[in-house]
Parts: C-alpha cells; sequence; structure tokens
C-alpha cells in the first residue's frame, strides 16, 4: 500500500539525511504502536489452559459436591449440572459475577471464536490499508489505538455471548491497522540503506509474539484481567499519538506539499 522507491524518497533523504535521531524516534514509536497486536493473539492462546481464579457460584449450598470450573454435582443425587454464574477474581483482588463463560462452552464454540476474531483481522487490514492510502497513514494509527482502548474495556465486563463474540470481530476489525502499519511508516521515513535495520526494530513484537505469548497470555489469571491490563497499556499509546509524524512521501505523493515541507524541516531541526 506504500509508495517507496520513488523521487519522493530522495527530497526526504536530502533533507533530514540518511538516518538521525527523527528516524529512531518514529522507529520506536511504531514499534511500540504494535504492541497490542502482539497481545491481541491473546484469545488463541489462553485456550491453551483453563483459567484461574474464576469460581462456579453454587450459592455456598451445603448439599452440593464435586464443583469443577463448568459443572457441580448434589449431594444424594447422580445428576451432574451446568454452572450459569460464575465469580471472577479481577486483577487478583476483586471479585465480580458473570452469567457467561467462554470456557464452558462447547469446543465448536470457541473454534467459532477464534475464527470470527481472524477474519475481523483479514477485512480490517483490508479496510485500514484502503484508508491510510486515501486519508493518511497517521489516521489509520490514530484509529488503531482508539479502538483498541474501547473495545478492550468493554470485553472486560462483558456478560453476553453474543455482544462478546460481536466485540471480539469489531476489535479485530479495527485494531488491525498497526499490524503493518508502522512498517510502512518506517520505510517511508527510512532511506535506503537503513530500511531493512529500521523494519526489523519495529518487526520485534511480532517476532515476541511467537516466542513468549504462550506463557505471558498464560501469567494473568483470565481474559478479563488480560484485558484490562493491555487496556491500560493503550492509554498509554495515547501519549504517543502526538509525536507520531504523517508520512512525508504520502504527503507529496497526495499534494500536501506545504505539511510536508513542515514535517520534513520540523524533522531537519530534530536532526540537527
Amino acid at each position: 500500500m506504500s509508495i517507496i522507491g520513488t523521487i519522493y524518497e530522495d527530497v526526504t533523504t536530502d533533507v533530514l539525511g540518511h538516518i538521525g535521531s527523527w528516524q529512531w524516534l518514529v522507529t520506536f514509536i511504531s514499534a511500540t504502536l504494535m504492541v497490542p497486536s502482539m497481545l491481541n493473539q491473546y484469545e488463541d492462546m489462553f485456550l491453551l489452559e483453563p483459567p484461574r481464579e474464576i469460581e462456579c457460584d453454587v450459592s455456598a449450598s451445603s448439599s452440593v459436591f464435586n464443583t469443577s470450573l463448568c459443572t457441580y454435582s448434589v449431594l444424594n443425587g447422580t445428576k451432574v449440572y451446568k454452572c450459569t454464574t460464575w465469580h471472577v477474581k479481577f486483577l487478583w483482588m476483586i471479585w465480580f459475577k458473570k452469567s457467561w463463560l467462554i470456557f464452558c462452552d462447547h469446543k465448536i464454540k470457541l473454534l467459532s471464536t477464534t475464527i470470527i476474531c481472524r477474519l475481523g483481522l483479514v477485512f480490517g487490514c483490508i479496510i485500514f490499508g484502503l484508508i491510510a492510502d486515501s486519508f493518511g497513514r497517521k489516521l489509520a494509527i490514530s484509529i488503531d489505538v482508539v479502538a483498541e482502548l474501547g473495545f478492550r474495556l468493554i470485553l472486560t465486563f462483558c456478560d453476553s455471548e453474543s455482544w462478546f463474540l460481536l466485540l471480539i470481530f469489531l476489535r479485530s476489525l479495527f485494531a488491525s491497522a498497526n499490524i503493518y502499519m508502522g512498517i510502512i511508516l518506517t520505510c517511508e521515513i527510512a532511506s535506503s540503506s537503513w530500511r531493512t535495520l529500521l523494519n526489523a526494530v519495529v518487526s520485534i513484537p511480532r517476532m515476541l509474539s511467537a516466542v513468549c505469548l504462550v506463557p505471558l497470555a498464560n501469567v494473568a489469571p483470565n481474559s478479563e484481567t488480560f484485558n484490562f491490563i493491555a487496556c491500560i497499556f493503550s492509554a498509554s499509546l495515547l501519549i504517543l499519538l502526538r509525536w507520531t509524524p504523517e508520512s512525508p512521501q504520502w504527503l507529496l505523493y497526495n499534494r500536501g506539499i506545504p505539511k510536508a515541507e513542515k514535517t520534513i524541516l520540523r524533522a531537519a531541526k530534530i536532526n540537527g
């Protein structure tokens, strides 16, 4: 989706130099903005291990025995009942009640949740590619950060299966831009001699997700706690939007010459 390898690259490099403080700043900001996209694989990884600190609510009846996460039995009875309410220990200290738990659904529902999440990711990458080419890289990045924050917060306290599936899809759809947008932005501010190295730095979160996401996901006792922690991290990324520049190449290509000049000259001052 990016415009690279054109005469506009020479204009940017001639003013800024091959590498400088501004290019490194944009690179590290882009890498940080890609961290939530790494955490979004949590829905897949967490299914490998049952959640902890979630209890079936059986109203403390003395006749209940053999309680598990999803079922319980009644004394002097042979029938096994399914849990309909649960107590979730949120942030390791606060208990609240839920009337639906994804881990007690059938396996096919767990699979369908993952498929829905991935479908949102596929459509989101296509949509944000069009948005980034039409309205700019920074707008796509900003929508991603705000959507990640909002949907994470709602998912933390969602207590409905249908709404949960819808929110999973929407979050994957609206929070998929930064999976690759940081790489595009880095390509468009980096000179040819430094592009490979800077893109390797930006891709570090994606590489780490393949290495350490499983143990990281299973550190959190449940998805509610994990979503809220990720939500707090996403809120901190709002600060970085102030220092996230628009791509000078995109501005030049779309005839935004005055804005491109301001961006390049501001970057040149940072580079000295």
